[in-house]
Order: C-alpha cells, then sequence, then structure tokens
C-alpha cells in the first residue's frame, strides 16, 4: 500500500508540531512494508524537516503538486507558472492597497512587504522570505495574494482571465495560483508509477482545498479534522479526527497495524 499523506492539519498540529505518535506509526506502517510519501503546499526548505523526520526520502511533492522528487531528491517533475503570467498577476494586481502580493520561485517566497505582518506565518514555518523586487525572474512555482473578505471575487477574475492555472483560496484569506497540472492529483498518480503501486492500492489522507485533487484520485480518501474543507470531504471515503487527536496515527494503527 501507498500511504500519502498532506503535512498542515493532517499529521502536524496547528502549531505546526509534529507529534511523536505520528511519527511512531508512519514508521511502523513503513516496517510493515507500506511505502510513504507526503504530498504538500509547502516550499521543499519548508518541508524539509518533516520529511527528514518521517524518514520519507522520496519521492514527494511539494507546492501543491508543483514540483515532484524522486528517491534520490532529486526534481524530476516541475509544473510552473511562465514568466509572462507570473509579471502579468503581480502587476494587475500587485499594487491593490488591500491586498499583498508574493511570488515562490523554488524555496523563496518574494514578498512585495517581507515585514508586513501577513507573512509572520512564513517566518514561523520556516520559509525563506525576500523582497518582491529581488524576484529574479523566470517562472514561478506559486504567486499568492493576501485577500479581503470577498477573495471570491479576485478567484473568479484571475480563473477567467488565466482559465488554465489552478487557484487555492484558504479561509485564512490567502489565495494561491500555480501553473497547469500543478496539483496534488497529478503529482500522486506520477508518485504512484515511480514506485509501481495501482492506483487502488493508494490511501491519501489531506483536510485542505489543495488536496481534493489528492483524494478524488487515491483508491482510498481520508479527511482529516472537522475542519476539513468542504471538498475534501465530498471526496473521502472516511473522515478521521485532527492531528491534536491523534486522527490518522489511531486510522493506522487500526487498518493496517491491528495484525502486527
Amino acid at each position: 500500500m501507498l500511504l500519502a499523506f498532506d503535512l498542515d492539519k493532517t499529521i502536524v498540529t496547528q502549531s505546526y508540531e509534529l507529534r511523536d505518535d505520528i511519527v511512531a506509526t508512519i514508521a511502523a506502517a513503513r516496517q510493515a512494508g507500506h511505502q510513504v510519501t507526503v504530498l504538500t503546499g509547502r516550499t521543499h526548505a519548508s518541508a524539509r524537516p518533516y520529511l527528514q523526520r518521517l524518514g520519507v526520502r522520496g519521492p514527494y511533492s511539494v507546492n501543491h503538486g508543483a514540483q515532484v522528487f524522486d528517491t534520490a531528491g532529486v526534481l524530476i517533475h516541475q509544473a510552473t507558472i511562465p514568466e509572462l503570467y507570473v509579471r502579468e498577476l503581480l502587476e494587475r494586481y500587485g499594487q491593490r492597497l488591500d491586498l499583498e502580493s508574493s511570488c515562490v520561485v523554488n524555496d523563496t517566497l518574494y514578498a512585495r512587504r517581507p515585514e508586513d505582518p501577513r507573512w509572520a506565518w512564513a517566518h514561523t514555518a520556516l520559509q525563506p522570505i525576500a523582497p518582491l523586487a529581488h524576484y529574479p525572474g523566470g517562472a514561478a512555482d506559486k504567486v499568492v495574494f493576501s485577500v479581503p473578505d470577498d477573495g471570491e471575487v479576485l478567484h473568479n477574475e484571475i480563473t477567467a482571465r488565466f482559465p488554465e492555472l489552478v487557484l487555492y483560496l484558504w479561509e485564512d484569506h490567502f489565495l494561491e495560483v500555480t501553473g497547469a497540472r500543478a496539483h496534488k492529483g497529478a503529482a500522486l498518480k506520477l508518485i504512484a508509477a515511480l514506485l509501481g503501486v495501482p492506483q487502488s492500492e493508494t490511501v491519501a489522507f489531506g483536510d485542505g482545498v489543495n488536496d481534493v485533487s489528492m483524494l478524488q484520485w487515491a483508491g482510498y480518501a481520508v479527511a482529516v479534522g472537522a475542519q476539513a474543507h468542504p471538498g475534501a470531504l465530498d471526496a473521502a471515503d472516511e473522515r478521521v479526527a485532527s492531528p491534536e487527536e491523534g486522527g490518522v496515527a489511531h486510522w493506522l494503527k487500526a487498518n493496517l497495524l491491528a495484525c502486527h
């Protein structure tokens, strides 16, 4: 079985803790013969400490499926936003006073105003951050806006203008834009193929809007937490409790480790 885990609010708590019980249970699942991968919206730099603690050396995916790394940690797939689109998005919307804007290139988030409190999470999440003026050009993995309460208006406007891009609107008023096919469903399909695991033998765990495509593709899907996104719930075969309550660890023990 291939076990595919999102990180934040799935196996990592809201305070960014990867608890000992989930680490031990995932290790036990691997020892029982199951394969383990991670698919996260975090950048590689931000995800690396969690990957190391889980013993996941690859393949895995970061930046919402925009990047996939193989078992040697080598980048083998990258679905980016073309530079022309990046610049148009930032020029069209980046100067609005009610927004904060940034783009992500590999590990670095280039923010219009890195000191703005709306980017405080980036420092907590081990996310390298630099002024947008230092953006080196070229394609980007993500464009990120902090949006007002009517973020759906901007979401719909960008979707209409760039229908090939993938957008994620979060409840904390961040709108993330990624390239075509930069989603976890495509990444999980690639990872399963690399490992020689059929779709029917994959189990995906996630909670957010960016996990929906992964949950839809997996042979079995588990939504996590009481606040799981409605799309994740619709795609899931069942729901378990939050990482604070050990939901995924309990599922693994009950379903995969009961005989060991």
